[in-house]
């Protein structure tokens, strides 16, 4: 009886020294001005040395464009580009022992305007996370001493012009710089930026399941164009890996993908994959997306974009510097909804059974490219790709360059190669 006593009490003590940690900031804005240098503090708490954690500072809905990025004991040269050269880890005070005591506070130069809002620090270690904001309000520079004398109406005029001159040219940066973010001529060159700025809104999570399934299109798999030891059913529409494949590598089996056969070069296309059978739990390990159709490997550069599930390792999107998403994409998706908008260069995807918008990956596409498939290893249930009523084709939307029959019905049969 003593001895149960004893292990119960050794489970309890290491469940209570379990790693974890909350990410504090002051409860405060913090207020500077135009052009001088502020930090915004950040500390873990209890303290521990955080020069082995990844540290993410990012603005509202950027979190696969930071502010700043570190990781495995250095800056990362992923970033947002107007904080470039201006962003740097830092101490909050003299007392501070940096990153070494748990103070992950960062340090913005020349602050501008539109630096103003909130800022999100969020730390992961391996087995803990957590994330907080910081507001920052930028006011106006302060007055100086050589101000115009209001007594002398040519010097008052001369200022007032000279302000309206700097306004303006103020101005104009922000504007052309915000139409190269989103990828487009300035708008006196293009009459229909107001359509296209509707169609990106659209895009990124206003769009019902319903209105989704109007750019349907029915997918297949390219057996020709699929891994060696994948098992896909002869509708090409069910695969999953061989019984006898060994995944020896380390992470996710990125080398288990199958293409589609369907090729995109323009319009706007869905379709939708289940991650579940009847009586089982959801599929943890997968990745979704879209590759060019003459790719060579799985990297933006090289012309491929997805979501991939890897089990507890999280969620992560492709990028040349892989990015782990947050845990906000629960439940995990039963039933992924894909939307290739091939002209605006967006990815989105869909929790289909919850019915909301998950993320949306920005780029540009230049070339065919086809839906890409990857089921994992290790789960009970296959990846299935399910047959969505057929969009209404016309001139415009209609790309697709397939002579494949675009439905087939799920055999009952086993999945053969």
């Amino acid at each position: 009886m003593m001895s149960i006593i004893i292990i119960a009490l050794l489970v309890n003590l290491l469940m209570d020294t379990s790693e974890s940690f909350s990410v504090v900031v002051p409860r405060d804005q913090i207020v500077a001005h135009v052009g001088s240098t502020v930090t915004l503090p950040c500390w873990i708490s209890p303290p521990e040395n955080a020069e082995a954690l990844e540290i993410r500072w990012y603005r509202h809905d950027q979190f696969s464009n930071p502010v700043l990025f570190y990781q495995h004991g250095k800056i990362q040269d992923l970033q947002e580009e107007s904080f470039r050269n201006r962003s740097s880890l830092t101490v909050r005070s003299d007392q501070s022992g940096g990153l070494k005591d748990g103070d992950v506070s960062l340090r913005l130069e020349k602050l501008r305007i539109q630096d103003e809002g909130s800022f999100y620090c969020y730390v992961s270690g391996e087995s803990a996370y957590d994330s907080s904001k910081v507001v920052l309000k930028v006011t106006d520079p302060p007055e100086s001493s050589d101000s115009p004398d209001p007594s002398d109406p040519w010097k008052a005029l001369f200022f007032t012009l000279l302000i309206c001159a700097l306004l303006g040219l103020a101005g104009l940066i922000l504007y052309k710089y915000r139409q190269k973010l989103i990828g487009k001529k300035q708008a006196d060159q293009n009459p229909k930026d107001g359509l296209m700025e509707k169609l990106i809104k659209k895009a990124v999570g206003e769009e019902t399941i319903e209105e989704l399934r109007k750019h349907a299109v029915q997918i297949t798999i390219d057996r020709e164009r699929s891994h060696p030891d994948l098992r896909v059913t002869k509708d090409c529409k069910i695969m999953r890996e061989a019984p006898g494949y060994k995944h020896t590598g380390e992470g996710f089996p990125y080398e288990l993908c199958a293409l589609g056969t369907q090729r995109f070069t323009s319009g706007r296309h869905y379709w939708e994959v289940s991650f579940t059978q009847k009586d089982t739990p959801p599929k943890h390990y997968w990745l979704i997306g879209v590759a060019k159709h003459d790719r060579s490997d799985l990297t933006p550069s090289s012309g491929s974009w997805f979501l991939c599930s890897d089990g507890d390792n999280g969620f992560y999107i492709n990028s040349d510097t892989p990015v782990k998403l947050p845990p906000t994409l629960t439940p995990r998706p039963e039933q992924l909804g894909v939307l290739l908008d091939y002209d605006l260069g967006l990815l989105s995807f869909y929790n289909v059974k919850e019915r909301k918008h998950l993320l949306t990956m920005s780029t540009r596409f230049t070339g065919p490219v086809v839906p890409l498939f990857n089921p994992g290893v290790g789960d009970p249930s296959p990846l299935v790709i399910l047959d969505c009523p057929e969009p209404v084709e016309s001139a415009v939307e209609s790309s697709v360059e397939s002579s494949v029959p675009l439905t087939a019905q799920t055999p009952d049969g086993p999945i053969q190669k």
